[in-house]
Protein backbone atom coordinates (compact mmCIF):
# COMPACT_ATOMS: atom_id res chain seq x y z
CA UNK A 1 0.00 0.00 0.00
CA UNK A 2 1.14 3.02 -0.90
CA UNK A 3 1.47 6.02 1.52
CA UNK A 4 -0.31 9.35 0.56
CA UNK A 5 -0.67 12.77 1.92
CA UNK A 6 -4.08 14.48 1.93
CA UNK A 7 -3.40 16.58 -1.18
CA UNK A 8 -2.97 13.46 -3.54
CA UNK A 9 -4.98 10.90 -1.69
CA UNK A 10 -7.77 13.45 -2.76
CA UNK A 11 -6.41 13.80 -6.65
CA UNK A 12 -6.62 10.30 -6.31
CA UNK A 13 -9.95 10.25 -5.77
CA UNK A 14 -10.90 12.94 -8.59
CA UNK A 15 -8.97 11.21 -10.97
CA UNK A 16 -10.78 8.05 -10.17
CA UNK A 17 -14.28 9.61 -10.19
CA UNK A 18 -13.11 10.80 -13.86
CA UNK A 19 -12.08 7.58 -14.73
CA UNK A 20 -15.34 5.75 -13.82
CA UNK A 21 -17.56 8.52 -16.10
CA UNK A 22 -15.11 8.14 -19.02
CA UNK A 23 -16.05 4.00 -18.38
CA UNK A 24 -19.50 4.78 -18.46
CA UNK A 25 -20.00 7.70 -21.39
CA UNK A 26 -17.32 6.06 -23.70
CA UNK A 27 -18.49 3.89 -26.76
CA UNK A 28 -15.80 1.70 -26.15
CA UNK A 29 -15.08 1.27 -22.66
CA UNK A 30 -12.52 -1.27 -22.82
CA UNK A 31 -10.13 0.70 -25.41
CA UNK A 32 -10.51 4.23 -22.99
CA UNK A 33 -8.80 2.01 -20.14
CA UNK A 34 -6.30 0.41 -22.41
CA UNK A 35 -5.19 4.41 -23.29
CA UNK A 36 -5.49 5.44 -19.52
CA UNK A 37 -3.38 2.21 -18.59
CA UNK A 38 -0.79 2.91 -21.46
CA UNK A 39 -0.77 6.94 -20.32
CA UNK A 40 0.16 5.73 -16.66
CA UNK A 41 2.50 3.13 -17.27
CA UNK A 42 4.38 5.32 -19.62
CA UNK A 43 4.46 8.21 -16.37
CA UNK A 44 5.23 5.35 -14.17
CA UNK A 45 8.42 4.33 -16.41
CA UNK A 46 9.68 7.74 -16.75
CA UNK A 47 13.40 7.32 -15.17
CA UNK A 48 13.72 4.21 -15.65
CA UNK A 49 16.61 3.85 -18.10
CA UNK A 50 18.47 6.58 -15.94
CA UNK A 51 17.81 4.19 -12.79
CA UNK A 52 19.61 1.37 -14.62
CA UNK A 53 22.15 3.56 -15.96
CA UNK A 54 22.31 4.87 -12.20
CA UNK A 55 22.18 1.02 -11.01
CA UNK A 56 23.75 -1.10 -13.16
CA UNK A 57 23.54 -4.54 -13.29
CA UNK A 58 26.17 -6.31 -11.57
CA UNK A 59 25.35 -10.59 -12.53
CA UNK A 60 23.35 -10.93 -9.37
CA UNK A 61 20.54 -11.29 -7.41
CA UNK A 62 20.90 -8.18 -4.95
CA UNK A 63 17.71 -10.05 -2.89
CA UNK A 64 19.92 -13.05 -2.51
CA UNK A 65 23.40 -12.57 -3.83
CA UNK A 66 22.96 -15.81 -5.85
CA UNK A 67 24.13 -14.91 -9.88
CA UNK A 68 21.17 -14.14 -12.15
CA UNK A 69 21.59 -14.21 -15.87
CA UNK A 70 20.90 -10.58 -17.71
CA UNK A 71 17.69 -12.25 -19.17
CA UNK A 72 16.06 -12.99 -15.91
CA UNK A 73 16.60 -9.25 -13.99
CA UNK A 74 14.34 -7.05 -12.76
CA UNK A 75 14.47 -3.85 -11.49
CA UNK A 76 13.09 -3.54 -8.14
CA UNK A 77 12.27 0.18 -6.86
CA UNK A 78 12.55 0.00 -3.02
CA UNK A 79 10.79 3.34 -2.18
CA UNK A 80 7.25 2.68 -3.99
CA UNK A 81 6.48 6.36 -3.63
CA UNK A 82 9.37 7.67 -5.27
CA UNK A 83 9.32 4.98 -8.12
CA UNK A 84 12.12 4.56 -10.10
CA UNK A 85 13.90 7.97 -8.61
CA UNK A 86 14.14 5.75 -5.20
CA UNK A 87 16.34 3.25 -4.65
CA UNK A 88 16.33 0.33 -6.54
CA UNK A 89 17.84 -3.37 -6.60
CA UNK A 90 17.93 -6.23 -9.31
CA UNK A 91 16.59 -9.10 -8.20
CA UNK A 92 15.23 -12.41 -9.71
CA UNK A 93 11.26 -12.25 -10.67
CA UNK A 94 10.46 -14.31 -7.76
CA UNK A 95 12.20 -12.14 -5.23
CA UNK A 96 10.15 -8.88 -7.44
CA UNK A 97 6.93 -10.91 -6.77
CA UNK A 98 6.58 -10.43 -10.52
CA UNK A 99 7.40 -13.78 -12.31
CA UNK A 100 8.27 -18.04 -11.21
CA UNK A 101 11.69 -17.98 -12.50
CA UNK A 102 14.22 -17.85 -9.32
CA UNK A 103 17.84 -16.92 -8.53
CA UNK A 104 17.92 -20.29 -7.15
CA UNK A 105 17.83 -18.81 -3.55
CA UNK A 106 14.48 -16.57 -3.42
Amino acid sequence: MLTLNNHDEELVKTIKLAIEHAIESAHAPVAVIKRIYVFAVRHRNKGRKAAMKRHPFMGICEASGQILERKHAHLDELEPELGYSGKVRWTCPRANNSGIHSCGKC
